[in-house]
């Protein structure tokens, strides 16, 4: 009987290490993505998002704002690249890419909306590593200068409307060949 008590005492000691153990990564991951969220509001501020969302594109062919055309103004955009002391960003609306170096090792994404940190061999790194740390140090530093690499790509955006015309009927003609695309590989799956 005494040794049912002990090993029913083990049973509940473990399950209680293991509901402690998934609260504190559930606390890590809910503190990543207010991290990742808040670094997401410090790049994209409300006089970046304004300008984005009140740009008259009239005058270069987006009179109906339709979703296709949105995105593809988004596509020409981003991806927003900067360097600083050798280290490469690649500014996406979700993401950012650090290229430390030419290496593999020393790339990373940071995905904001889950403020997930990735290396390019595809480790995921936690608030409470030192790599994680590091990379988030890297982009918070380069905040200013994404800011204004945004700006500068709207407003060369805005400066190249017959580009944009041109850019715009080839993507809508890829919209059309991807939906194409699209049901001939349903219609193969089907079968």
């Amino acid at each position: 009987m005494s040794q049912q008590i002990s090993t029913i005492g083990k049973h509940f000691e473990n399950l209680f290490s293991t509901i402690d153990n998934r609260l504190l990564t559930e606390k890590e991951q809910k503190l990543r993505i207010k991290l990742g969220n808040q670094i997401h509001d410090s790049i994209f501020t409300e006089d970046i998002t304004h300008k984005m969302n009140v740009m008259d594109f009239s005058h270069i062919g987006l009179m109906d704002g339709s979703n296709d055309e949105v995105a593809f103004l988004f596509s020409t955009i981003f991806p927003v690249f900067i360097e600083n002391n050798g280290v490469i960003f690649r500014l996406y609306r979700h993401k950012i890419e650090v290229d430390l170096s030419d290496e593999m090792a020393d790339r990373y994404i940071f995905i904001f909306s889950e403020g997930r940190f990735t290396s390019g061999l595809f480790q995921c790194f936690r608030l409470y590593d030192d790599e994680y740390v590091y990379g988030i140090k890297k982009i918070i530093q380069v905040i200013p200068m994404l800011k204004k690499a945004i700006l500068k790509a709207l407003d060369n955006l805005e400066k190249s409307s017959e580009n944009f015309k041109s850019d715009m009927n080839d993507f809508k003609g890829k919209v059309n060949l991807a939906e194409k695309n699209y049901n001939e590989l349903v219609n193969e799956l089907n079968m």
